[in-house]
């Protein structure tokens, strides 16, 4: 009996020192922290001239590790951009690859002062996942200029529109054709603010008819009356590849000064109907016989 009494005991205390194994056993793993990104990817920003007037932005990634890398996504912010740009579908980079994002561009913050970008990344390498931060190359200072652009455009817009025409306005026929793009000037009913046009500056394909430029000089303030600036085009050249080429030569840049203390180019792009005629009326002053269309 004294035997079987001190058993039970033992029995009962062994039973309970097994609970907490058991609970443990059967609670859920704990969630793995990530590891830190690989070395070797390096990120780029930039744009080429389509992405200009497309508004996107270019993300480079580059993989100059040893290791293949999924990219399973990423999220570039920066203080001149209202919000983040976000690629959330996974790619590959394979070692010594790279691959050339295109992101649409948000609208600017014009408030914040510019900073540095950084570009949080998400990632599964040979290991297993991995997270953390880049900091984007911009070579080109790519974000201060569409930042710059941007906030130039919101000022001009509360003061005036500045809007091309449907249609190029033209005489003549031939060699002997002349023509003038009228850009209409409207201001807004009321407001503070003003801007000074000082030159439209040629493009690769128009020049003014006397020079290259178009020095305008004049200031239009909110609560004028609608005004048209007319620009008498010619040809900066007589090359059939100018056309055929093309990427900016129908996009009429302003420079441009506004009254809150911005300046720099500000540009207009031409219609599908405009362009079409000024690309006819290029081809029929230079006397090249251009295809239709």
């Amino acid at each position: 009996m004294p035997r079987a009494r001190r058993v039970r005991p033992l029995a009962l205390v062994a039973a309970l020192a097994t609970v907490p194994l058991l609970l443990v056993a059967c609670a859920a793993p704990a969630e793995l922290k990530p590891a830190a990104l690989p070395d070797g990817l390096e990120v780029r920003l930039q744009q080429g001239r389509l992405d200009v007037e497309a508004r996107r932005l270019v993300v480079r990634v580059e993989n100059t590790g040893g290791e293949a890398v999924t990219i399973d996504g990423f999220e570039l912010e920066a203080p001149t951009l209202a919000t983040a740009l976000v690629r959330e579908e996974a790619f590959e980079l394979p070692p010594g690859d790279a691959l050339a994002i295109r992101l649409p561009l948000p609208p600017a913050e014009c408030g914040a002062e510019a900073g540095a970008a950084v570009l949080h990344v998400d990632a599964t390498t040979p290991d297993g996942p991995a997270a953390g931060e880049l900091t984007p190359d911009d070579p080109f200072d790519t974000l201060a200029r569409v930042a710059d652009a941007d906030c130039l455009a919101e000022s001009v817009d509360t003061v005036a529109t500045i809007a091309v025409p449907e249609h190029l306005r033209a005489i003549g026929s031939g060699v002997d054709r002349r023509a003038v793009i009228d850009v209409l000037v409207t201001p807004a009913a009321s407001g503070s603010g003003s801007f000074v046009i000082d030159r439209v500056y040629g493009t690769t394909l128009l020049n003014a008819e006397g020079g290259v430029d178009w020095p305008v000089g004049v200031e239009i303030s909110a609560g004028d009356a609608p005004q048209t600036i007319s620009l008498d085009v010619r040809p900066a050249r007589c090359d059939a590849h100018a056309i055929a080429d093309d990427k900016r030569g129908t996009i009429l840049p302003f420079e441009i000064r506004t009254s809150d203390g911005r300046a720099g180019r500000l540009d207009r792009s031409s219609g599908a109907t405009l362009k079409a005629e000024l690309y006819q009326y290029y081809g029929e002053r230079c006397g090249l016989a251009l295809p239709a269309g």
